[in-house]
């Protein structure tokens, strides 16, 4: 019996003890893995002589302001061409507005001309042949009365108020005939001119309402906007096309105001956009803003660039360097180097060579130099800064450094 529970305690105790003894033993061993050291490059901050620069971003936009193109009268659209992307000229046809009532307004403005045309060119004219006639006749023997009894008069053969009969009956066919003579009266004529003109007048406006029925397109561009369709009724002065112009194009930047000081116009600028990785484009400042956003403290500064290949298209955000007009001492570092913290702040790994460890320490960033970056303060300038590996490190991790030299 006693052999029998020895044997018992030996199959369950045994088992267990080599379990404990290997989980105390395995305990140090995780604590060793830990604090091995993690290999990783570093290498000194380069110090430079460079051109002082200006870091700012903001959004492209055209260089002039979007063309808004409206009807100028009302009616139901019949037609309408290009759509949003598609590039215009100028004086293409961009909508039209059914012409019926147009063309009616035309042809009753147009009778109403012929007749006050009618009506001034028989004012301005003399008498038809036959009238003219029938007056000079009237006139002629008005006169032959008039003198005969003239003679009677004077010879006191014809009573005063007799001949003053016959005086006032060869007046008014002397009166008729010069009338038949010249034409109509000048009130009659002025009449006459103004009310042609004013029929003139308005059939230049029914012919304009005509051709204001069909929309063209006042300057060359892109279709930015279109908000209306063949059915719509169009109102006169509501947008219905907006043209952009593509080339050149700008930047609207916001210049700190610790920094506008450094910016002129006339400056060249190196601009990269998000959008289109690994293209650089050249632009120059065009204008600065004399007052600042009052929400951001920024001067507003408008950076224009040709757009020659339509690459860079309105609402994309852009990165644009300023290069000043001074040259300045400063230290770079590989963009790569720099990573953030959990606060997302920019910092890098300093390693101390007496301890063989590294440490991480905040840094402020500039401008892009080359392939570097710019460190504007957090470093002294002669530290050895983690190039490569700093993914994996945490503050005070033990390496394993190897030195390089920092590529300008």
């Amino acid at each position: 019996m006693k052999s029998s529970l020895t044997s018992i305690l030996k199959t369950i105790v045994l088992p267990l003890l080599g379990i404990s003894l290997t989980a105390c033993t395995g305990e140090p061993h995780k604590k060793e893995l830990s604090s091995e050291a993690v290999p990783v490059t570093v290498g000194r901050l380069q110090h430079v002589n460079e051109r002082e620069t200006i870091a700012v971003s903001g959004t492209v936009s055209t260089q002039n302001s979007p063309a808004s193109v409206s009807f100028l009268v009302s009616g139901k659209v019949v037609f309408v061409g290009p759509r949003e992307g598609e590039y215009v000229k100028k004086g293409q046809v961009l909508a039209r507005i059914d012409p019926t009532d147009f063309n009616l307004s035309i042809k009753g403005v147009a009778a109403q001309a012929a007749t006050a045309q009618a009506a001034l060119e028989k004012a301005m004219n003399s008498a038809r042949p036959e009238l003219l006639e029938q007056a000079r006749i009237g006139f002629e023997r008005a006169e032959d009365e008039y003198r005969r009894m003239k003679m009677l008069y004077d010879s006191k053969s014809l009573a005063p108020n007799d001949f003053q009969k016959y005086k006032a009956a060869y007046e008014r066919a002397k009166q008729e005939y010069e009338q038949a003579k010249a034409g109509g009266q000048k009130e009659d004529k002025a009449l006459a001119k103004a009310s042609y003109n004013q029929a003139a007048a308005q059939l230049e406006v029914a012919r304009k309402a005509l051709s204001d029925a069909t929309l063209c397109a006042p300057i060359s561009g892109y279709i930015a906007k279109r908000s209306i369709e063949p059915g719509d009724t169009a109102a006169p002065g509501r947008p219905v096309f907006e043209i952009v112009q593509m080339d050149p194009v700008e930047v609207n930047v916001g210049v700190p105001e610790t920094d506008v000081h450094l910016v002129r116009i006339g400056q060249k600028s190196d601009i990269t956009v998000p959008a289109l990785p690994g293209k650089t484009f050249q632009g120059t400042v065009r204008v600065i803003n004399v007052s600042a956003d009052p929400s951001t403290r920024t001067y507003m500064a408008r950076i224009s660039m040709p757009n020659s290949e339509h690459l860079l298209r309105v609402g994309m955000v852009a990165e644009s360097t300023i290069r000043g007009d001074r040259t300045i001492a400063m230290v770079t570092l590989p963009g790569d180097s720099i990573v953030r913290d959990p606060q997302g702040a920019t910092q890098v790994f300093v390693y101390y060579p007496e301890q063989k460890r590294v440490y991480a320490k905040r840094v402020e960033v500039g401008a892009v130099v080359g392939k570097n970056v710019a460190i504007k303060s957090g470093l002294s300038g002669n530290e050895l800064i983690v190039l490569a590996g700093q993914t994996k490190l945490k503050n005070g991790q033990a390496v394993a450094a190897t030195e390089q030299t920092v590529q300008k």
